[in-house]
């Protein structure tokens, strides 16, 4: 149990920092820090496991003699056939420890493998041009990379990848060359057990090989918030950074390294006192944790982005699931879901916490949770856009599917429907209405279904009074909420000062939301970030807030710190 505490919950919450590498002179001298993009939050600390490709050698381009050509053609077919192969159980063995959605990863890159495009391609420089296995697929897949790259969509461009990777793949197995752990064949080696992966980039090959679900965290020099190395650490709930410029040059297997996924920061071999400063303080340990339940007139729930989060919540008692990030699905799965497909990941949500509060947030997608695969048109300010409800509006199928697919759990469960980014009553009353609609053909059971706002958007807090009107309960995703109340991007590190949960304004703006609550008699929740942070849960239980969402791996401390709870102490 001890263990799935050591892990530090995730939240998709994604921070661009300067990819810089720099000595941090307040540290001991050995201490190196490094920025890079932020794809999953949370810090850890523990020993590094470097993970690295050998090099492959020039491609030499040479012409067949017309005798050679089957045979060339013959070591081509081969090595697609057994490349098939090792995607196909690569996708079965991480639908069985991780999930379906993650190995579709395995399954797309087999996809593109087989792309009768592509193949005839390869086929025809070596059949009809004559030119070598090698130079045939590397000149192929050169030309689909540089087609990519050049695109303007990010998630299209971040494709190159997996392009890349295939043919790195295919000229690996006709060279018999391989990824490897640089400690590999020592007795330290685990494969990244217990242990911080650190590589150039997370391929496909290298998730097969190592033992990923037990890694601790993850930092690479390459890959987005949508790359694999971001996908399979948001499902395993460890803190990742990518996109750290030549950190294998700097690392060793068995350093130190503590990463504070928040930032964006990566730190090898860090001092006592930095670790100290920047790991969360533990409060209580083993089965004392687990026992612990929340006081009474209160409530902890978790957020969850996954079955390993709803896992964590039940091993921990959570009174619920505050938030349920519905649109992580897609993302992991890198396509849009049907109705049977959604029923069925979150029927399991359900089962696994019988009896318990499940909030299902519909999709929340813009912003830094875009789903690129749909193609938007490009956006100046996609955090000012076509995000949230407007998403789901301006999308009718995707709401509808959707919301038949979280009605269906209400035969028999009681379910909770969070409406995100909603702007006004107007634009509620729209989502409502096609709820109601849904509720019809999906056979649901109106009286266990409940609806709810996000509050994060301050027009939406001003008009608090007027939505409480048609909802059933409110949940306020501070995340947002202080990004737009103070007009400040909390992934520019030039303005973060700015993003302050203690300033006055916000818990003006707060306190209207419990008074508008309790007027109407209703549940009022706090899901975001600053309810996990040290301090924050007897503060916002000061203000008349008794129910908080967090990650689930802080409940433990969040109970302990409302258990002391003197009203009157802050305000």
């Amino acid at each position: 149990m001890q263990d799935r505490y050591g892990r530090i919950q995730k939240q998709t919450e994604f921070k661009l920092e300067k990819n810089i590498y720099m000595e941090n002179p307040l540290e001991n001298a050995g201490t190196k820090e490094f920025h890079g993009l932020a794809v999953n939050s949370g810090k850890v600390f523990g020993p590094a496991c470097l993970y690295s490709s050998e090099h492959q050698r020039p491609i030499n381009d040479f012409r067949l003699s017309e005798s050679e050509v089957a045979s060339e053609l013959d070591i081509f077919e081969k090595a697609l056939k057994e490349c098939t192969s090792e995607l196909e159980d690569g996708a079965v063995s991480v639908a069985s420890k991780v999930g379906n959605a993650e190995a579709e990863i395995f399954l797309t890159q087999k996809h593109i493998m087989n792309d009768i495009t592509i193949l005839e391609m390869i086929r025809s420089a070596i059949t009809l041009e004559k030119k070598n296995a090698q130079y045939a697929i590397s000149e192929a897949f050169d030309d689909y990379e540089k087609k990519f790259l050049a695109l303007d969509n990010p998630y299209l461009r971040e494709r190159a990848t997996d392009i890349r990777e295939i043919r790195r793949r295919l000229l690996d197995n006709i060279r018999k060359t391989s990824h490897v752990f640089v400690c590999e064949g020592q007795q330290n080696c685990e494969r990244g057990k217990n242990r911080i992966i650190v590589a150039e980039e997370l391929t496909v090959e290298m998730m097969a090989r190592m033992n990923f679900e037990k890694v601790s965290g993850l930092v690479t020099e390459h890959g987005g918030v949508s790359s694999h190395a971001a996908i399979i650490a948001r499902s395993l709930g460890i803190p990742a950074v990518s996109g750290v410029h030549d950190i294998m040059q700097h690392v060793r297997c068995g350093d130190t390294i503590l990463i504070d996924g928040d930032l964006g920061k990566v730190y090898i071999n860090p001092s006592t006192e930095l670790t100290a400063s920047t790991m969360p303080k533990e409060t209580t340990s083993g089965a004392a944790s687990v026992l612990l339940s929340s006081p009474r007139g209160l409530e902890i729930q978790a957020n969850a982005s996954g079955m390993d989060d709803v896992f964590m919540a039940r091993d921990v008692n959570a009174d619920g699931i505050g938030l349920y990030r519905t649109e992580i699905l897609f993302l992991k799965a890198d396509r849009l879901l049907n109705e049977d497909e959604q029923f069925a990941e979150y029927s399991r949500v359900t089962e696994a916490l019988p009896g318990k509060t499940i909030t299902f947030r519909l999709v929340d997608a813009g912003g830094d949770k875009a789903l690129p695969f749909m193609r938007i048109k490009k956006e100046n300010n996609p955090y000012l856009g076509w995000r949230g409800a407007r998403f789901l509006l301006g999308n009718p199928d995707i709401l509808a599917a959707q919301i038949r697919a979280i009605i269906r759990l209400s035969d028999k469960n009681s379910v909770r429907i969070l409406f995100p980014m909603v702007v006004d009553a107007a634009q509620q009353d729209l989502l409502i209405k096609a709820v109601k609609e849904s509720i019809v053909t999906a056979k649901g059971k109106a009286e266990n279904i409940k609806l709810g706002v996000m509050f994060e958007v301050p027009s939406a807090c001003i008009q608090a009074r007027e939505i409480y009107k048609n909802i059933d309960f409110g949940s306020i995703g501070t995340n947002d909420l202080i990004q737009y109340l103070f007009a400040v991007d909390r992934t520019n590190e030039q303005v973060s000062d700015g993003y302050n949960p203690d300033h006055p304004v916000l818990w003006n703006v707060l306190k209207g939301l419990v008074n508008a609550a309790h007027e109407a008699k209703k549940g009022l929740s706090v899901c975001g970030e600053m309810a996990g942070r040290e301090g924050m849960a007897m503060r916002l239980v000061d203000i008349g807030i008794r129910s908080l969402s967090v990650s689930a791996r802080l409940i433990p401390q969040v109970r302990l710190e409302v258990s002391n709870f003197k009203s009157g102490k802050y305000f």
